[in-house]
């Protein structure tokens, strides 16, 4: 990733760290209202479908719309710029009415599915689960949306303005739950999420305006391989169904483990998935692109340099924040969380949730860029013999390990998956592209690992002594003991990998601002 690659990953780093501290503040403020209550509970059950379809179509539709846009107004010089979009917004209409069905079908159907999840629930609290989750539904269209947006801005190299979506909606997600919350109580997450969701579509298509293709839109579905669409988005909408259908699985046992169970899991998610979302969803949306313009096997060697050095860069990143916040989880949450309705038992179910959680965080930024390699590359059916197995895996392990470690044993089971997803995912692109150097690459990896290991024992121990001093949970104390441990992490992880060989790699992501693409 020569320094142009490394601006734009800082720069789209730098707005998607504010999106997302105002995204940890809007956790922050439901914790403040709702804590792990079983109001809270039931709102995380009633939106499991709509969540759900969201997360498979926005993500499956991003993924299919950055290759295939790139493909047609990138790399087809045979193809004019307006026809070209033509087929973008057939594309567009064309994955927009499948969206529709699918919101359509949730509203439908609510009463009937949601009695997998709340078949044991009293009648008014099962009343509430199907009108949340009919009143949400309408996410899934604005998730469509916004992810065809998103990938349009991405293509034309506009990283930055998608990236700042997500401050619109989080901020009028806020304003709407304090506002509301009062008077509406649970209703008021639904009505901020809608409206900034909303508020989000409005901004980027906006940008959109600015670049002046709005207006060849067209309804038409015209322009299109309808037949090699539909096979494509039908592996890519399985993967992400399969992927993310963890949560549902989480939902479906942790009930049984008592009231709050589900909120802490899904404050701990919050927490776990911070870190990716900032760094790694940087380093993937500017690669994206790149993978898949390096489609044909021409540019094989230019795409697993920008491979290598994504993975290296993302795992400097990773291992010593799963370090920290392993260590230091219940400080971190008492730091955040901490106020309100969430109280000291909240405190400890999400901490004993945390804890098992924090692999994820370095599984989760192989993931992210090991996925949008295979989709540049297309190879979307391994991925799809991947997700089956490990999503069996992770069913399994959820009914297994909470027997031995409870209702830790949950986010533990979700820990193994995603370890190994991101270990098959990394094992085929190496096997599969002849990497040159691979063992170069592998040892650098070997390393990182190493020195993270090294951090671990010496700063537990840190922490360990800190913990003697400062027994007491407060604010300050929770500020002093991550301070403490984070100064550890530099110094006994910074300086082994610094003499492992990556001070050339440090150096050039500090003379960043000096730097000339």
């Amino acid at each position: 990733m020569v320094s142009g690659r490394l601006k734009a990953v800082f720069g789209v780093a730098g707005v998607v760290f504010l999106s997302k501290l105002l995204g940890l503040a809007r956790e922050m403020v439901i914790a403040d209202r709702f804590g792990t209550s079983a109001e809270y509970d039931l709102y995380l059950i009633a939106i499991i479908l709509p969540a759900l379809a969201y997360g498979v179509i926005n993500f499956a539709s991003f993924y299919l719309f950055v290759p295939y846009l790139t493909r047609k107004l990138e790399n087809n010089t045979n193809v004019s710029e307006a026809v070209g979009w033509k087929s973008a917004w057939s594309l567009f209409n064309f994955t927009f009415t499948g969206a529709l069905i699918v919101t359509l079908i949730i509203i439908l159907g609510a009463p009937l599915i949601m009695r997998i999840w709340a078949g044991g629930y009293a009648p008014e609290q099962f009343a509430m689960i199907v009108f949340y989750s009919r009143v949400t539904a309408f996410i899934v269209v604005l998730g469509l949306s916004e992810a065809f947006l998103r990938a349009v801005l991405n293509v034309k190299k506009k990283f930055t303005y998608p990236a700042a979506g997500p401050i619109i909606f989080n901020f009028f997600s806020i304003l709407c739950i304090i506002l509301f919350s009062g008077k509406f109580s649970v209703g008021a997450i639904a009505l901020g999420l809608l409206a900034g969701l909303f508020l989000q579509n409005i901004y980027l298509a906006l940008r959109l305006a600015g670049l002046k293709i709005l207006s060849g839109f067209n309804l038409s579905f015209k322009h299109i391989d309808v037949r090699e669409l539909v096979t494509m988005a039908g592996l890519l909408l399985l993967v992400e169904l399969l992927n993310r259908s963890y949560f549902m699985i989480d939902r479906y046992f942790a009930p049984q483990y008592g009231e709050g169970i589900i909120s802490a899991l899904n404050y701990s998610q919050v927490l776990v998935q911070l870190p990716d979302a900032v760094v790694g969803f940087a380093i993937a949306s500017v690669l994206f692109p790149l993978f898949s313009k390096t489609y044909d096997k021409n540019n094989l060697f230019r795409f697993n340099a920008l491979y290598q050095k994504a993975i290296i860069g993302g795992l400097l990143v990773a291992v010593p924040l799963a370090v920290l916040f392993f260590v230091n989880a219940g400080e971190i949450i008492h730091l955040i969380f901490y106020r309100g309705v969430f109280d000291a038992a909240s405190l400890t179910k999400t901490a004993q949730v945390l804890k098992p959680y924090t692999p994820t965080i370095i599984a989760l930024f192989v993931i992210s860029t090991s996925l949008r390699a295979c989709y540049g590359r297309g190879l979307v059916r391994q991925v799809l013999i991947f997700t089956v197995f490990l999503l069996v895996l992770k069913y399994l392990t959820t009914a297994l390990m909470p027997l031995w470690f409870g209702f830790a044993g949950i986010s533990a089971a979700t820990s193994i998956s995603q370890v190994g997803f991101a270990l098959l995912l990394f094992l085929l692109i190496v096997k599969r592209h002849r990497m040159e150097a691979k063992g170069k690459f592998i040892l650098s990896i070997i390393k990182i690992f190493t020195a993270g290991i090294i951090g671990f024992i010496l700063v537990y121990y840190v922490n360990y002594f800190a913990e003697n001093y400062l027994d007491v949970m407060s604010r300050t104390a929770s500020v002093i003991k991550i301070g403490i441990s984070s100064s550890a992490i530099l110094l006994f992880y910074g300086l082994p990998v610094y003499l492992f060989g990556f001070g050339d790699y440090i150096k050039e992501i500090l003379r960043l601002q000096k730097s000339k693409d």
